[in-house]
């Protein structure tokens, strides 16, 4: 029977406002939070109270080892909150020593005293959301903060850091925004370095269904970065990265030495995670679970769950099962790459159509491997970096084409 997950997802919904390029599972709450009654708002409150209830439905569980708070923007909450919820986790599943337990902030929602609130609540770790230092792209994305907001809240992290009070911290830039040609984004990249994270994550800008971006697309009313801006701004990404002392250990993330994210290398290396929270998703045995994103809906189902039996995907099933093909999506995002023979050993094939598949993917992957986008190292397939992680996408979709022809 495997082991019982040991990290958690837990997702706070309440922002602001909602950004023009997101589509995640937010409630927008205005300014009203800001009022009088700030963080004991009655919409907060009740989410909490189920939120709660949920965390405290798993019955049969091991110590956690990472704990991940994000949004939403977990840092519209008060120090108290946060710690009653570290709390819950310590006395329900228990913290191993070390344990890495992050937190997203929002510049626009924090300020030096609750930044030393929320350590002393135990969160260890945190990752700031800048997506710009531009003011002016920064406006034209929906982000309610400016730039002197950004480089506050870098140096507060920064003294935080040095002075031994929190393990690491990272700070997010979204690419290929608009306004975001390749000067301003050498300019967003050199002035993230001189602040000195530990750890950076560089997301790609995915105009999503539903959003605001999407419809000014669809009004011809938004102007991105030309393919060829995109590209050089992904090249000056490694170039500046790189020669600042950082390593790319991952297609997205960046970091010094010593500072992988721990609970994100969970998601990719295969393993499983509990989630708690509105439109969050667990696998905790393989099996992937999204929790209802509208608010009434998911109180329902954690009432449901408490009141009459867990969702199937959260008990204990004694394995843990993934799709070849997402192990291989999953492994291929890191800079060790994937065991490819060892993958396919597990899928207990006989020896014939294990040669056969593994003659047909070598096929697929063919091109990309003259080309030096994809390399081989023994039995070990990885991408190249830069150019292999910049095209991923090419590669992988070769590959869903070979899953697909052999099923």
């Amino acid at each position: 029977m495997n082991k019982f997950p040991r990290s958690a997802y837990v997702h706070i919904p309440f922002c602001h406002r909602r950004c023009f390029y997101c589509d995640f599972a937010v409630i927008p709450l205005g300014n009203k939070i800001e009022s009088s009654q700030g963080y004991g708002s009655k919409t907060i409150k009740e989410y909490l109270h189920f939120l709660y209830k949920e965390i405290l439905s798993i019955k049969h569980k091991s110590p956690l080892s990472t704990i991940y708070i994000g949004g939403g923007t977990p840092s519209i909450l008060c120090p108290q909150q946060i710690k009653d919820l570290i709390i819950l986790f310590k006395e329900n599943y228990g913290l191993d020593y070390g344990a890495e337990i992050t937190m997203e902030v929002d510049p626009a929602s924090f300020n030096q005293d609750d930044l030393y609130g929320f350590i002393n609540a135990g969160i260890n770790r945190f990752s700031l959301g800048a997506q710009s230092f531009n003011n002016q792209i920064l406006q034209n994305a929906g982000r309610r903060h400016l730039r002197e907001d950004v480089e506050k809240c870098c140096l507060w992290l920064k003294k935080t850091y040095d002075s031994g009070l929190i393990k690491s911290w990272s700070l997010d830039l979204i690419q290929n925004l608009p306004l975001s040609g390749f000067r301003e984004w050498q300019e967003d990249l050199k002035k993230t370095v001189n602040f000195s994270p530990p750890h950076i994550s560089i997301y790609d800008l995915n105009i999503e269904n539903g959003t605001v971006f999407k419809k000014l697309i669809a009004l011809g009313k938004l102007q991105l970065p030309s393919d060829d801006d995109a590209f050089r701004n992904s090249e000056s990404t490694n170039f500046i990265l790189k020669g600042s002392g950082y390593s790319r250990y991952e297609i997205s993330n960046y970091c010094l030495p010593g500072h992988q994210s721990r609970h994100n290398r969970v998601y990719w290396t295969g393993l499983g995670w509990w989630s708690f929270g509105q439109g969050s998703t667990s696998s905790p045995w393989g099996e992937k679970f999204t929790r209802p994103r509208i608010s009434k809906e998911y109180k329902k189902w954690v009432i449901n769950q408490c009141e009459n039996s867990l969702d199937s995907s959260l008990v204990n099933k004694g394995f843990l099962y993934r799709e070849l093909d997402e192990k291989i999506m999953l492994g291929m995002r890191l800079r060790e790459g994937v065991d490819i023979y060892k993958l396919f050993a597990e899928q207990k094939w006989e020896k014939k159509e294990f040669e056969i598949n593994l003659r047909s993917l070598l096929k697929e992957w063919e091109m990309y491997l003259e080309s030096g986008l994809l390399v081989r190292n023994g039995n070990r397939f990885l991408l190249s970096d830069p150019k292999g992680m910049e095209l991923s996408n090419q590669i992988l979709i070769s590959m869903f084409k070979w899953w697909d022809k052999i099923n």
